[in-house]
């Protein structure tokens, strides 16, 4: 079949009323002169259609497909034999793709002759970035640009990859018949494993492609974030039980792949696991837990001698292999004990630990922390702090220190690191907020690494330099510039009165709404921005400027001329050290 155009992009939208502008409107801005877009809604219960109607409109690009609620998997079916695109690509239709992401993926694909291209994605949690790939399974893949075409390369990108960071070739696709099924949940897995398997090469990259999006503060939660619930649990024995079907076809000539992608999605299964009996779920229930045994044990029992054998021969965890006996032998109350002593922390008294020591030796594979930033000869820098652990296999070296700026950016930084001072320096950083990372070599690998550290050992250092405050969190990884008495805040009767204390220094203020994930813009009367906060939209509103540099961050107190005020009054619209303001 001939291709009428270059690029097909199918949009999966179920209810998303408040993403679909940023989701349509990034698809607007790759690059690509020919192209079509299939909007695909699954009888959307809130606004959506009509928001895509009206956006869509003079855009004969776009296409609104409509159908009977069914799912995302027949939806991406149905998309997938509309495409009339030399190459193809599927997008949820709350997130957001990267500029110029589908461009550089067709170009790599032209380039190396592959299948398909993927690149890194980054997660959006309330609209701000964060760093995606922290996982040990997870992080390995895209840190450098490379052709996979062996088995080994193959297996580490099908452990982490999702369907939305990659551009297909449509008739690879097709001759392949590569597609969602249509009674799973979780159906993605399917789709990325029989795609990696079929392909003769792979395209990676390591530009940011696509941003997923977290979200958090609202009453619909997502698909991945009902882990624990029962339906999931039991829609991932079949997604498991259908790929086992699928690489069966192959077992033969990709023995060693799917063997190892076996013990992957082996140990994935159990992860609800883990949630379930976590002493710090609130809704923790054993007899939940126990329910959740039972339908691995069902399922389980299917494949008995199968599984039995492949625990025996692999290198599959000592814990999975403990769960999946006793699931066999009904000891269910064994294994939710074992969880839940193995995640109490409650003997732990981390106020006498040193928590770099405690980042070490006690979380697994943490090896590298951010000591603290200092100031050198006029230079400010990010210190590192390196452990080895009892094991020679623990040892890290760090190669590259970069950042991403977090709000509405996806621009990279690479930062000048010196190896033997472990110092990254930061000096020539402009005003913004950043997520700080690091390629690393790790067991000979190249890796990312983000240095964070636990929620209960997780502290915020800050110097003051010149006219620059700079904190770094290391509970996130964030690193925050600002400069010192950039605002003035005051009020009068219900209206706050913020001014600049330099014009220059700011393009624009305005306040971000997470739960509608809208802008609106802050009233200017001279040289005075004017807010009430009872004229706000519902839920949480976050002030944000765009500095002289096009960067954001939020306004923060450290930047107020008038910190010294009555804590009362900045207490009313400051909120964690930023001006938020949550109405009802």
């Amino acid at each position: 079949m001939e291709n009428k155009v270059t690029l097909s992009v199918v949009v999966l939208s179920y209810n998303n009323e408040q993403y679909l502008e940023d989701c349509l409107s990034s698809i607007e801005r790759q690059g690509i002169d020919s192209y079509e877009v299939f909007v695909v809604d699954d009888s959307s219960t809130d606004n959506s259609a009509q928001i895509i109607k009206e956006y869509i409109k003079d855009k004969p690009q776009f296409q609104l497909i409509e159908k009977p609620n069914s799912g995302g998997a027949i939806s991406s079916q149905i998309g997938i034999a509309k495409a009339n695109g030399k190459y193809l690509a599927l997008v949820d239709s709350d997130d957001v793709v990267a500029d110029g992401a589908y461009k550089k993926l067709i170009a790599r694909i032209e380039q190396d002759g592959s299948d398909f291209a993927s690149g890194l994605p980054m997660k959006l949690t309330n609209a701000f970035m964060n760093t995606f790939l922290i996982a040990a399974h997870e992080n390995n893949v895209f840190v450098e640009n490379k052709v996979l075409t062996t088995d080994e390369e193959k297996e580490a990108f099908t452990n982490q990859v999702f369907y939305w960071n990659a551009v297909y070739k449509t008739d690879f696709l097709r001759e392949n018949q590569i597609e969602m099924p249509a009674n799973l949940l979780i159906a993605d897995r399917i789709f990325t494993y029989k795609a990696a398997m079929r392909a003769k090469k792979i395209s990676v990259l390591t530009d940011v492609v696509y941003f997923w999006r977290k979200k958090k503060n609202e009453e619909k939660i997502s698909i991945t974030d009902q882990t624990a619930e029962f339906h999931m649990i039991s829609d991932r024995c079949d997604s498991f039980q259908s790929q086992i079907k699928i690489s069966i076809q192959d077992f033969k000539k990709s023995m060693q792949y799917n063997k190892a992608i076996w013990e992957h999605s082996f140990v994935r299964l159990y992860y609800p696991l883990y949630t379930l009996a976590n002493p710090e779920n609130e809704e923790n229930d054993y007899n939940d837990f126990k329910l959740a045994c039972h339908r691995y044990r069902c399922f389980l029992m299917q494949f008995k001698a199968f599984f039995v054998h492949l625990i025996a021969n692999s290198d599959i965890p000592v814990g999975t292999k403990y769960f999946t006996e006793r699931i066999l032998a009904k000891r269910y109350r064994q294994i939710y004990d074992f969880i839940y002593n193995k995640m109490s922390f409650k003997d732990l008294d981390v106020k006498k630990l040193d928590p770099y020591v405690y980042n070490s030796v006690l979380r697994n594979n943490n090896v590298l922390s951010v000591k603290g930033l200092s100031e050198e000869n006029g230079r400010i820098y990010v210190d590192f702090q390196i452990f080895v652990g009892l094991e020679e296999d623990d040892a890290i070296s760090v190669e590259e220190v970069f950042t991403y700026n977090r709000y509405f950016s996806q621009q990279r930084t690479d930062l000048k690191y010196d190896k033997v001072r472990r110092k990254a320096d930061i000096t020539d950083l402009p005003c913004s907020t950043y997520i700080l990372n690091t390629v690393c070599i790790k067991n000979g690998k190249k890796t990312y690494y983000t240095p964070r550290l636990m929620e209960e050992l997780a502290k915020v250092t800050s110097i003051t330099t010149g006219d620059k405050i700079i904190t770094f969190n290391s509970r996130y990884s964030i690193l925050t510039i600002q400069k010192k008495n950039r605002f003035t805040l005051l009020k009068k009767n219900s209206q706050y009165f913020l001014g600049i204390n330099d014009t220059r220094e700011v393009q624009d203020i305005f306040f971000f709404n997470i739960e509608n994930n809208k802008r609106y813009p802050i009233e200017k009367q001279g040289d005075l921005y004017i807010f009430e906060p009872e004229k706000l939209p519902s839920g949480n509103n976050i002030m944000i400027y765009q500095n002289r540099e096009g960067l954001y961050t939020t306004v923060r107190k450290q930047e107020m001329t008038n910190q010294a005020l009555d804590d009362t009054f900045l207490d009313e619209v400051i909120v964690n050290g930023r001006i938020e303001i949550e109405v009802e």
